[in-house]
């Protein structure tokens, strides 16, 4: 294959996966998007190459799906807009010169092309990257399925986590790689057999068949308030209050406790400062039944934090007693610029401000439920949800403001993934986003109830019914298990080519 060849498939193959990324209902051509990339390592021999091809195919398949990171409009400028998203794409580049770098020193070792090795080292490095300081799961290529219509396809993550359909996924795009190579009737079995497969193992699903503990009574408000009055807390609080107490009256008044959801930094709170109360005419009415869940930017001391603050009814609302949640998984660059407690000096390149970790998995209290609650991109870390669950939550919910991007894609891509947590914890979730997009997940990965993005509304318990449930699942219980085979796999591979080299 002439050089030319090899960089036509390269494009056409990162272009796919990235279009696939995108939430326009072509998820399944990521069944197949990687054959041309195995077309142009297939015969590469030099290691270089290999690097070059990886970050030619990691950085245009990120720059397709990942273009709107230009567009925030909380930068100073356009310029350092496309900076971050240049540089986004780089460090995110870095997983797939990984992948085929390891991939092509095994075979090396080996002195054969070991194929069917590539879905266990995809899995490891996008396992062992997740556990980095510029951990970014929203680029899994897993993510592509998260689309409504190829639910079918994913209800067997209850098993295994995301990275199960990452080891789908490759192994499909390897399996129809050498059916073309062979195009034997063995080929052709096996690959209708992987192709299937996630089908067959959804039959042993559970079904929705949960214990349901109660009936969740709430009203999700999405006030799409522009970023720029994000930081008058005054006019936030108030905004708040107003368009909550405009659709109030809607709700259902026998509920025996309202959970009400506000959006992440809803407002700002000094808690060595100002314990104040969250009260008005309506709220004073309704208090002894209202619960809030809100986003708020904590000021503690020296210190920052991306909170939840939980209010309960019987508190009469006053901050000081608030249960608190600290976000523990921070946005590389923008929330917390990595090593900078080594080099202070790097932080001053946060976006956001640096905000420091919290590290308490804190769950709440509603009637005779548990639930957690997480912000943000913390939504897109299968293991953060997992060991919420672990810790007796029995719903979720996730609160997030992405009106940092004022058009599609962004909000739609974060959504989505909702629908994968919901299906690995089999726990119904409530989404609230200040500019969209709110909704509510059932277990199952649907989407039962949903708001558009850059719009006003309230989403209630009053259109669809929400239990929480106590029912764990595999990948709960047992964690990224798939994750661990697959590093085990691929140290050992490594090491027997290792080995067979020495000898000789």
């Amino acid at each position: 294959m002439t050089s030319f060849n090899k960089v036509y498939n390269l494009v056409i193959s990162a272009v796919c996966m990235g279009l696939a990324q995108h939430p326009i209902g072509l998820g399944w051509i990521a069944w197949f998007s990687l054959v041309p990339l195995f077309y142009s390592i297939k015969d590469e021999n030099k290691f270089s190459k290999i690097v070059l091809y990886g970050f030619t195919w990691g950085f245009i398949y990120h720059l397709i799906f990942l273009y709107w990171l230009a567009d925030n409009i909380g930068v100073p400028s356009r310029n350092i807009g496309l900076l971050t998203m240049i540089l986004a794409n780089f460090v995110c580049s870095i997983n797939i010169i990984l992948i085929l770098s390891i991939w092509h020193l095994i075979n090396f070792l080996n002195q054969k092309k070991v194929w069917y090795s590539l879905p266990f080292i995809w899995v490891t490095i996008s396992f062992l990257s997740s556990l980095t300081a510029v951990a970014f799961p929203w680029s899994d290529i897993a993510n592509t399925q998260a689309q409504e219509s190829l639910s079918y396809f994913y209800q067997f993550i209850e098993f295994t986590g995301m990275h199960g359909l990452t080891f789908w996924l490759v192994l499909l795009n390897v399996s129809l790689f050498l059916f073309l190579q062979n195009k034997t009737k063995e080929s052709i079995i096996e690959l209708i057999y992987i192709l299937l497969l996630p089908l067959i193992l959804g039959l042993f699903t559970s079904k929705n068949n949960f214990n349901k503990i109660d009936k969740i009574d709430f009203g999700i408000l999405q006030p799409n308030i522009h970023i720029n009055d994000k930081w008058k807390n005054q006019l936030m609080i108030e905004k708040h209050l107003s368009i909550t107490e405009k659709y109030f009256d809607s709700l259902d008044s026998d509920s025996e406790e309202f959970l009400l959801i506000w959006p992440e930094s809803a407002f700002t709170h000094n808690s060595n400062q100002d314990n104040y109360f969250i009260k008005n005419s309506f709220i004073s009415q309704k208090e002894n039944k209202i619960s809030l869940i809100t986003g708020v930017g904590e000021i503690d001391g020296e210190n920052n934090f991306n909170s939840v603050y939980f209010l309960k009814n019987n508190h009469n609302f006053n901050l000081k007693f608030a249960q608190k949640y600290r976000k523990m998984r921070l946005v590389p660059g923008a929330e917390q610029v990595p090593f900078s407690r080594f080099f202070t000096k790097l932080n001053d390149l946060a976006i956001s401000g640096n905000f420091e970790y919290g590290n308490e998995y804190t769950i709440f209290d509603y009637k005779k439920s548990k639930f957690a609650s997480m912000i943000c991109i913390e939504s897109t870390f299968s293991d953060l949800s997992r060991n919420f669950v672990n810790e007796g939550a029995n719903f979720l919910v996730y609160i997030a403001n992405d009106g940092w991007y004022e058009n599609p894609p962004e909000a739609q891509q974060h959504a989505k993934q909702t629908l994968f947590r919901a299906v690995e914890t089999r726990k119904p979730i409530l989404r609230c986003g200040n500019t969209g997009i709110s909704c509510v997940v059932n277990p199952s990965g649907k989407v039962v109830s949903s708001l558009k993005q850059n719009s006003v509304g309230f989403l209630t318990s009053n259109s669809v019914a929400v239990f929480s449930n106590d029912f764990k699942t595999l990948y709960v219980v047992l964690g990224n298990w798939i994750s661990y085979i697959s590093l085990i796999i691929t140290s050992l591979l490594f090491l027997s080519g290792v080995l067979k080299r020495y000898k000789k």
